[in-house]
């Protein structure tokens, strides 16, 4: 690990995973786990019981009656998809509004196209037919973790990241390791590994540019990355610098079309009509998180 990426996670707000989502994490290790401790243990923190409670009554989960309690979300939604959102919600409402005010138009960009890119891969992987128990939209929110470190830790550094991607057509990574000697992946495999989030979501972060180096969660890393690529695309994007895309040509897709043939032939213009909704569901889920941090 170099300095810079040492210094850049072992400040406050990254040092360590959020305690709750720790505590969760933790339980999860036992095989005999009680869904009673799991619901003790989230219930302790109110503010973020509320959050859960929204987002599951929300239409990402269109549940068919109302969930009132943890233990009641775990049965409706099932453990390892309640224990996804609560790292997702937990790390993300924790950043959610804690930025600098010359970085906020950033970072609300950053947010926008992290709530987008969670639905987009949840309707992707709906398309395909393939359930990675919500890891696909959790992996969404935070694919990008690496990136708010960087801003967080050098937001006026990173102001010039965006200045060297619009000026000089720099790519993200290529600015990133230009002016901070490392990109916003390595960050976030750094962060995954001091957490100690679980693989899958461990991949996602580290390995989004990249899936087909990922050997057990290629397929999910993949949906997540194409998400990211489409959200871009839509102009929900964040600035990776992007300048042409051909979607069939993008190492995410070809991964994905080995394994689901038949997305080879799906009309991205209906795709993204149908999507239209989708968004409208990001939207909603931001302002859950935003009015409970307010």
């Amino acid at each position: 690990m170099s300095n810079v990426v040492q210094r850049l996670i072992e400040t406050q707000e990254f040092a360590t995973l959020p305690p709750v989502a720790t505590h969760v994490l933790n339980l999860l290790e036992d095989d005999n786990i009680d869904i009673r401790k799991v619901s003790t243990i989230i219930e302790t923190d109110p503010s973020l019981t509320m959050k859960l409670l929204r987002v599951a009554n929300s239409p990402l989960y269109a549940t068919r009656t109302e969930i009132n309690s943890i233990h009641q979300a775990i049965i409706t939604l099932g453990l390892n998809r309640l224990v996804n959102i609560v790292l997702g919600v937990s790390i993300f409402s924790r950043f959610l509004l804690n930025t600098n005010k010359e970085v906020t138009e950033v970072m609300e960009r950053f947010w926008w196209h992290s709530s987008c890119t969670g639905i987009v891969a949840k309707a992707l992987a709906a398309k395909i037919n393939k359930f990675f128990k919500e890891t696909e939209f959790i992996g969404g929110l935070l694919h990008d973790i690496g990136k708010l470190a960087m801003i967080q830790f050098d937001s006026i550094k990173y102001l010039q990241v965006y200045d060297l991607i619009d000026n000089k057509n720099y790519t993200d990574v290529e600015a990133e390791r230009e002016l901070f000697g490392t990109d916003h992946s390595e960050v976030g495999r750094c962060i995954s590994k001091l957490w100690k989030l679980p693989n899958d979501l461990s991949d996602v972060i580290s390995q989004h540019l990249h899936p087909s180096e990922v050997e057990a969660n290629a397929e999910l890393v993949a949906v997540v990355r194409a998400a990211d690529i489409l959200c871009e695309i839509w102009g929900a994007g964040v600035g990776e610098g992007l300048k042409i895309v051909s979607l069939e040509k993008e190492e995410c897709w070809q991964v994905l079309c080995k394994s689901f043939p038949e997305l080879a032939k799906i009309d991205l213009e209906v795709f993204t009509f149908e999507l239209e909704e989708e968004f409208k569901k990001a939207l909603a889920f931001l302002n859950i998180l935003i009015q409970e941090a307010n």
